[in-house]
């Protein structure tokens, strides 16, 4: 949970919405608060192609359905598989409160055992259904938890003529690094947009675990979307790329469809 007291949440509003934000005058906080409160889409669905390749070269694909949608202070995120026919109507979803002091929600429906598991906090470093992304990364969005970090600025990197802030965080307590599944990451801030572009994350013990890059972000409605990312795990070498097709802005997406008791009826209907 990224919540933000309502004095600093107005601040970052007010930073984002300036034509000229100087990034060396942000603090570390800063940083991390304008990463948290980028603009969020109303509602937008797209189809989710995953590709996930191992050390040896063997080369796995998946396909799913995405909904997703931002309201009353809410992130909403549903997944629903459809390829291959061994995951098929696998569904997750997720409650991510931002805006208010509540507890997350993340729920997951596995067709072979016909039941709907919520699943604890203490899974959030657990991988997302075989890849390298964590359940927590998929709920994090590209953010780093307010609550869960130590921030720092690193020193700023200039490629291709930009200069880029570079924000480093080190979990806050064992506790928190154990369920995150990271002690530490590193990360190169977009100025244009504030999408942490390259991502490096130590494991609890500080070795080295995995790089995230984005590599496209598309204007979707109202809001920016990552649409073309890649996670590596470099312990490993097994990489998952995930990219976004048809996708469309859904400002008024029922929210009835992110219904935990719903999942195991299928991809709902969006108009």
């Amino acid at each position: 949970m990224s919540f933000l007291p309502k004095a600093l949440a107005t601040a970052l509003t007010l930073l984002l919405s300036a034509t000229n934000v100087v990034a060396a005058s942000l603090t570390a906080e800063q940083l991390a608060g304008l990463v948290v409160q980028r603009p969020a889409n109303e509602g937008r669905t797209a189809i989710m192609h995953f590709r996930m390749q191992n050390k040896s070269g063997s080369v796995r694909e998946r396909q799913a359905q995405l909904l997703s949608s931002t309201s009353d202070g809410v992130e909403r995120i549903a997944i629903f598989f459809t390829e291959p026919a061994m995951i098929e109507e696998t569904a997750f979803l997720s409650l991510n409160h931002v805006a208010m002091e509540m507890e997350d929600e993340s729920w997951l429906y596995l067709p072979a055992t016909g039941r709907v598991r919520r699943l604890p906090d203490a899974n959030r470093g657990d991988p997302f259904m075989g890849t390298d992304m964590s359940f927590g990364d998929l709920q994090d969005n590209f953010t780093f938890g307010l609550d869960d970090y130590v921030f720092k600025l690193g020193a700023e990197e200039v490629v291709d003529g930009i200069t880029f802030q570079v924000l480093e965080g080190i979990a806050k307590t064992p506790e928190i690094a154990k369920e995150l599944g990271y002690g530490h990451f590193r990360s190169r801030i977009d100025p244009e947009n504030f999408f942490p572009i390259l991502t490096t994350y130590s494991d609890v013990d500080m070795a080295p675990l995995k790089e995230v890059e984005v590599l496209v972000v598309e204007q979707v409605g109202g809001a920016k979307m990552a649409a073309h990312f890649t996670f590596e795990n470099v312990q490993t070498g097994h990489r998952t790329e995930i990219r976004y097709t048809e996708i469309k802005s859904v400002p008024d997406i029922d929210e009835s469809m992110f219904d935990s008791n719903a999942l195991s009826y299928g991809i709902p209907d969006v108009p």
